[in-house]
């Protein structure tokens, strides 16, 4: 008997983009790409023709930074059901995703593995935007050089090496090393570089 795939709508301006997510989801046995959107404005249209369970888009449009967080609030009008992953290389946008509805909101410094992941984990939960995610969602808390922080760390690199490595000072490296550990909830180095592991963000 067959499995039936996760179906993923992908809906970015540039066909690189979208081409680089379609590369790394057929990669997955489980997950099937069903269409792909390449304005804003079409995007609420599309998942509602296509019936999605995940809605992979981006946030700045053709210069457009309110662009995705207005097609967001259109697509939860028409249709809850469906999950949101909201992907941008601009931080500041990601609030404004996630209060507009989206599920999911994430810097574009993912990997194959975290992307996957939170898509399956996505398409297993139930219930309508607002239920609390696992680890995936921790992802979403730290910041780009707190990523590359947590990286080193997971490879068992101390402060020293860590504050090496990216050229800064080893009490701004330990500083972010505490800030990590208070965003993912660990209790020490162990546990963060666990989590990291978790998340395919070790490799």
């Amino acid at each position: 008997m067959k499995t039936k795939k996760i179906s993923v709508l992908l809906a970015d301006d540039t066909l690189i983009a979208r081409e680089g997510w379609l590369r790394i989801l057929e990669t997955a046995d489980d997950i099937a790409v069903v269409g792909e959107a390449v304005t804003a404005q079409e995007t609420p249209r599309k998942v509602a023709e296509l019936n999605p369970e995940i809605l992979l888009m981006d946030l700045k449009w053709f210069g457009d930074r309110t662009a995705g967080t207005t097609a967001i609030r259109e697509v939860r009008k028409c249709c809850p059901q469906v999950k949101i992953i909201a992907m941008t290389v601009y931080e500041e946008l990601i609030d404004d995703a996630r209060r507009a509805g989206a599920d999911a909101a994430l810097t574009k410094t993912f990997t194959r593995e975290g992307l996957l992941g939170l898509i399956r984990e996505l398409a297993s939960r139930q219930g309508s935007f607002g239920a609390p995610l696992s680890d995936f969602s921790l992802l979403e808390k730290l910041s780009n050089r707190e990523r590359e922080v947590l990286l080193l760390l997971a490879k068992g690199n101390k402060d020293k090496e860590i504050a090496v490595a990216l050229n800064i000072a080893t009490t701004t490296a330990k500083n972010h090393v505490k800030k990590i550990l208070e965003k993912l909830g660990a209790r020490n180095r162990t546990e963060a570089s666990n989590i990291a592991r978790d998340l395919g963000i070790d490799k």
